[in-house]
């Protein structure tokens, strides 16, 4: 199957149940549990780097709503679900444990060429010239760019980005 197809056959499977989705699940009122406020947290900066993305133009003119809509959909499907269910608060949790698991694993296992090198293939930057050292130096930071793209860079200035109340309906702060 053609590839541009699939993507555009999977997003449209994915973008007209989300559009639905969206126009009647509601957020809770309150966030009760450790699990709600972290996904509500998560999903409210994830929010704020969205709009961020948005105004410098990567979208062009017009942002990606389905992304949008994806985002709070997926925010109010989990935090619904967990702050009524303590099975699935606790399989929230420990997403949590997990994420932060692999991430400190994936870091600890890190080569300068293994991070230019998907850096390259997914990001198409080469960062060849850069001196093993260098990357060495800031580990981290390479490794961010590796999995995010610049949106660590974004998300690294969320404190001094978000000022209002309620960015998105999602996060109150």
């Amino acid at each position: 199957m053609n590839r541009n197809f699939r993507l555009w056959f999977l997003k449209l499977l994915v973008n007209l149940p989300v559009r639905f989705l969206d126009r009647f699940l509601k957020f809770p009122q309150t966030a009760e549990f450790p699990q709600t406020r972290m996904l509500l947290n998560t999903y409210g900066q994830m929010m704020v780097v969205y709009r961020v993305d948005c105004l410098q133009g990567v979208f062009g003119a017009v942002p990606d709503k389905n992304l949008e809509r994806l985002i709070r959909v997926g925010a109010k499907v989990l935090v619904g679900v967990s702050d009524s269910d303590r099975y699935y608060r606790a399989w929230v949790g420990l997403a949590y444990l997990l994420a932060k698991e692999e991430y400190l694993r994936n870091l600890q296992q890190a080569s300068p060429q293994s991070l230019l090198f998907d850096i390259k293939r997914q990001w198409l930057s080469d960062l060849s010239f850069l001196k093993e050292n260098q990357i060495m130096y800031d580990l981290e930071g390479f490794y961010q760019y590796s999995i995010t793209n610049y949106l660590s860079n974004l998300v690294h200035n969320y404190a001094q980005i978000t000022t209002t109340k309620n960015i998105g309906g999602i996060c109150k702060r």
